[in-house]
C-alpha cells in the first residue's frame, strides 16, 4: 500500500474507533508528537538504572515459601539489582510458580520478608494475556493501553509482526501465538521495570519466541524467568536460579546456563579439589560471563539502533518526496506554502542527521 492510501486508510480507521477509546481527543500537534515519540522510544520506556539508581528492586531476607503449612523453599537471602536477567530452573513442582506468586503477592510467605524497591513497577506475561479482550481489534488493544495515533499504533504493532488489515481483526480470531505477541506488545508498553514470565514459550509459534526473544534481549529493565526452554534461558539469562526440590533449596550462579553447565562438570570432575580452588573457578566464570555479556548487550544496542534508523529515514524520505510533489503544484495559500517549506527544511535536516548516524553505527 503507498503512503498516501496508507493515510486514506489511517483516516477511516479512526473513524471506525468511538471517541471511548480515547482518554481525550489528541489535537493534530499532539498526533505528531505522538508518531515521532513512538519512533523514537519504540517502546517509550525509562531506564531502571536512571529511574531507582542502585536501590536493590527485590529484596528477600529469611523467606520460607510455601502453601498453607507446607514447606517449598527454605529460608533464603538474596537481591536482585538492575537490569539484571534471572532465569528459575528445576523440575516441575520444585517451586518456580511458588515463588513467582510470592514475589506477585499472590501467596503469603511462611515466614521472612520481601520488600519491593520504592519504583518498581511489575509487568506480568501471564496477566498481559488475561487482560485481551476478545471484541477488541488489535489496535483497539494498543490504544486503549497507552494513548497514541492509529498511524503510530499500526506502526508498532508491525514490529510484532502484525502488518496491513491484520490490525483491525478482532482478538477473539487469534491464534495462541498471535495472542502471544499482542500480549508482549502491551507489556512492552507498561513502562515496568521488572518483568516476570512463567514459561512464556508455551504455545507460542517460532516467529513468536523470536519476537519474544528480541524483546526481552532489548529490555532496559530486570527480567526473573521460568522456563524449560534451555536455547531461551542461555540467550538471556544473567544469573541461573536454580531449585533443589530434594532439599527445598535455591541456589544461585551468576552467569548464563551454559556458563552453569559447564561449572557444574567442572565441579563434577574436581570433587577432590579444595574449596579456594573452586571458588576461584566460580570467579573466573563469572568475570568471562560480565564481558561478554556486556560486549552482546553493547552489539544488540548497535543493531537495533540501526533498525531503528533506517526505519526512520525510510519514513522521512516518503515524506520528503511528498512535499516536494505538494511544492511542484503549490497551494494558493502564501501560509501553506511556507509551512510546507518549513516542514521540507525540518525533515532534511533530520534526514542528513541520521544518515550521518547510520554510518557511524556500520563503520
Amino acid at each position: 500500500m503507498d503512503e498516501k492510501k496508507e493515510q486514506k486508510a489511517g483516516k477511516g480507521d479512526i473513524g471506525d474507533l468511538s471517541l471511548d477509546d480515547f482518554d481525550t481527543v489528541l489535537s493534530v500537534d499532539e498526533v505528531a508528537h505522538q508518531a515521532e515519540k513512538l519512533a523514537a522510544e519504540a517502546p517509550s520506556r525509562q531506564r531502571l538504572s536512571e529511574l531507582v539508581g542502585k536501590e536493590p528492586l527485590l529484596t528477600i531476607e529469611g523467606l520460607r515459601a510455601g502453601y498453607g503449612k507446607m514447606q517449598i523453599l527454605h529460608e533464603f537471602d538474596l537481591q536482585v539489582g538492575v537490569e539484571q536477567s534471572l532465569c528459575i530452573i528445576g523440575p516441575n513442582g520444585a517451586g518456580k510458580t511458588t515463588l513467582f506468586k510470592t514475589i506477585l503477592n499472590q501467596l503469603p510467605p511462611l515466614s521472612g520478608e520481601l520488600m519491593l524497591g520504592a519504583s518498581l513497577h511489575i509487568g506480568y506475561f501471564a496477566q498481559a494475556h488475561e487482560d485481551l479482550d476478545p471484541e477488541r481489534s488489535l489496535v483497539q488493544e494498543i490504544v486503549r493501553h497507552k494513548r497514541m495515533a492509529i498511524s503510530a499504533a499500526r506502526s508498532y504493532l508491525a514490529q510484532y509482526l502484525f502488518r496491513g488489515e491484520d490490525v483491525f481483526k478482532p482478538v477473539s480470531v487469534l491464534s495462541g501465538g498471535e495472542r502471544g505477541r499482542l500480549a508482549l506488545a502491551k507489556l512492552a508498553l507498561s513502562n515496568a521495570n521488572l518483568l516476570l514470565l512463567d514459561e512464556p514459550t508455551n504455545h507460542l509459534d517460532i516467529p513468536a519466541q523470536e519476537v519474544l526473544q528480541n524483546v526481552m534481549a532489548d529490555f532496559d529493565g530486570t527480567v526473573i524467568l521460568v522456563s524449560h526452554d534451555r536455547y531461551l534461558i542461555d540467550a538471556l539469562g544473567t544469573q541461573i536460579w536454580e531449585i533443589n526440590k530434594d532439599e527445598s533449596r535455591l541456589e544461585i550462579f551468576k552467569g548464563t546456563y551454559s556458563e552453569y553447565r559447564a561449572f557444574q562438570e567442572s565441579q563434577e570432575n574436581s570433587e577432590g579439589v579444595g574449596e579456594g580452588t573452586r571458588s576461584q573457578s566460580a570467579a573466573a566464570f563469572q568475570g568471562e560471563r560480565a564481558a561478554k555479556n556486556r560486549a552482546l548487550a553493547d552489539e544488540r544496542r548497535r543493531q537495533a539502533r540501526v533498525v531503528e534508523v533506517e526505519a526512520r529515514v525510510a519514513k522521512l524520505e516518503v515524506q520528503l518526496a511528498e512535499i516536494s510533489a505538494q511544492l511542484a503544484l503549490p497551494p494558493t495559500d502564501p501560509a501553506e506554502i511556507l509551512r510546507l517549506s518549513d516542514d521540507y527544511v525540518e525533515i532534511q535536516n533530520e534526514l542528513e542527521a541520521l544518515i550521518a548516524e547510520w554510518e557511524q553505527l556500520l563503520s
